[in-house]
């Protein structure tokens, strides 16, 4: 670990790369209280994040080309009436392969009241203030919302490996069904493709998100692309100077994992890096090794993670549970990394455990869902049980539905998926067992009994989820989220925004906690089929 501390007015601590090797510094040690340089040029990249509650709590985020001077938010109600101002904090970090320096600021807005309406203002000295609005979440009260996600998103722009336009017809997307908050579920920019400008591809990739990120909440997980060559030992600097997340309770891996409750929904996303064994993220040009995350965290994320759990499980408040991440335990995709072991055997034991009733992912670039699963079949390679056939009507109080959404919109897709090699009718599936070489393929294969709807239509090979999400009206009574993927087909510079088709639509259910019922979370089933 290095800290280089600059002579100026104030202290900047910044990620080094000595000879190109990768070097770390805690996220604590990156902020500073303000800059001494005033500039003309203006905020950019404004985003929205949850605090840890988001009825009273949200950080505005944005970057500026360089220092300045009192970078602040001025918070208003919607007859645009300001009422205070809160000034930023300031993360920079300099990019481990072109030194390129970049500068986040990040204000924190506590005390909001819930389900209200904002307008705020963005600026710092000698800069033109930019305007933006969003409302706060409807607290801890049960109430109905709309949430959406994807994963693998790209900067939006062909310029730039693994990009597409599909990447800003997916953030366009996201406003026409105006969701509460936005679930982006890991692979964002592909920053590490494009090795020798990762800052300038993040640029690109915060500017298109921000068309919708500064209205609403954008909440994100890492995926295996954030992992970038000389950005720190985990990668992870431009993630972490650019993102300001939930607190975990940990010093040493703020943001890396984190959970956030909107009404009775409590979301949880996972740094799968820490769990898969899977090799896939970015080869450092000096020492051509590969930065590889498994087991970073010595278990500390399984650890927070059931905690979390079964504090969730155990109380009044929380119906639903709903995991973010980025790789799978399961896809039949043709071309897919491969149901991953490490999150077999360390994630889905919790998920089974303590009733998870979705996990979304993406990786594969493209649709599937499995039917609900808990438990696992006997002599397979913990292959999910699959408790019910159903593909409409779901009681995830008996098992978990599993998605990957990895049509955002990078430039690469897969929509074609693997068939049955027997009478059977039931199609293959391939899994990693084993840390292989770099971007190897999978190890294993099995019957892929889970897989419920896959989307082959390589015509639209594009998508987006909406989640709708119905409390219900008594206590202990039922609770629904209504799921739409929309599929899209690729964009064009004379149809730029094609319209989303729906594909598949189901309903989940189960009855709400504010019933104590034993069997309310469907806990006493847990154990069934392991």
């Amino acid at each position: 670990m290095a800290a280089v501390v600059q002579p100026s007015r104030r202290t900047v601590l910044r990620t080094t790369a000595a000879a190109g090797a990768a070097t770390a510094l805690p996220l604590s040690t990156l902020f500073w209280s303000q800059a001494a340089v005033a500039a003309t040029s203006g905020p950019e990249q404004i985003h929205l994040q949850y605090g840890r509650r988001p009825e009273q709590e949200m950080t505005v985020s944005w970057a500026t080309a360089g220092s300045v001077k009192r970078p602040r938010v001025r918070i208003g109600n919607a007859r645009g009436d300001f009422g205070y101002t809160v000034q930023a904090e300031t993360r920079t970090y300099v990019d481990g392969l072109n030194q390129v320096e970049t500068y986040t600021h990040h204000a924190r807005l506590l005390g909001l009241r819930p389900d209200t309406s904002y307008v705020y203002e963005v600026s710092h000295d000698g800069a033109t203030p930019v305007r933006g609005t969003f409302r706060t979440a409807p607290g801890k009260a049960r109430a109905a919302f709309r949430f959406t996600s994807f994963g693998d998103l790209g900067a939006g722009d062909p310029t730039w490996s693994k990009s597409s336009i599909n990447g800003v017809t997916a953030v366009h997307q996201v406003e026409q069904f105006a969701p509460l908050f936005h679930l982006l579920n890991g692979d964002l920019a592909y920053a590490n493709n494009n090795q020798y400008l990762q800052p300038q591809c993040w640029d690109a990739f915060m500017n298109n998100m921000a068309y919708s990120a500064a209205n609403r909440p954008w909440m994100t997980a890492l995926g295996n692309h954030e992992a970038e060559a000389g950005n720190g030992a985990l990668g992870y600097a431009s993630y972490l100077a650019r993102f300001e997340l939930p607190d975990n309770g940990t010093r040493d891996y703020a943001g890396n994992w984190y959970s956030f409750q909107v009404g009775s929904v409590l979301v949880i996303s996972v740094d799968g890096n820490d769990i898969v064994v899977e090799d896939d993220a970015s080869i450092d040009p000096v020492t051509g090794q590969s930065v590889y995350n498994h087991g970073y965290s010595q278990g500390a994320q399984v650890r927070w993670l059931e905690q979390t759990l079964s504090r969730a499980r155990h109380g009044k408040d929380v119906d639903w549970i709903v995991v973010t991440m980025h790789q799978f335990a399961m896809s039949s995709s043709a071309s897919s990394h491969g149901g991953d072991i490490g999150i077999r055997e360390q994630l889905l034991p919790l998920f089974d455990r303590y009733s998870v009733d979705l996990v979304l992912a993406g990786h594969d670039h493209d649709y599937e869902r499995t039917h609900p699963v808990r438990g696992t079949d006997p002599g397979t390679l913990l292959r999910p049980a699959v408790v019910d056939d159903d593909l409409r009507e779901i009681d995830t109080s008996k098992g978990t539905v599993h998605m990957i959404l990895g049509g955002g919109g990078t430039a690469s897709h897969d929509d074609v998926f693997l068939g049955s090699t027997d009478s059977s009718g039931i199609p293959e599936a391939t899994v990693r067992t084993q840390r292989l070489t770099f971007k190897a393929d999978p190890d294993a294969t099995e019957k892929a009994t889970w897989s419920a709807v896959r989307d082959p239509n390589t015509a639209y090979p594009y998508g987006l989820a909406v989640f709708d999400v119905d409390p219900g009206t008594r206590p202990g009574g039922r609770t629904t989220i209504t799921v739409s993927y929309f599929h899209t087909p690729t964009a064009t510079a004379a149809v730029p925004f094609p319209a989303p088709v729906l594909f598949d639509r189901f309903t989940l259910h189960r009855n709400r906690s504010d019933s104590w019922s034993d069997d309310r979370h469907g806990l006493v089933a847990a154990g069934a089929n392991s």
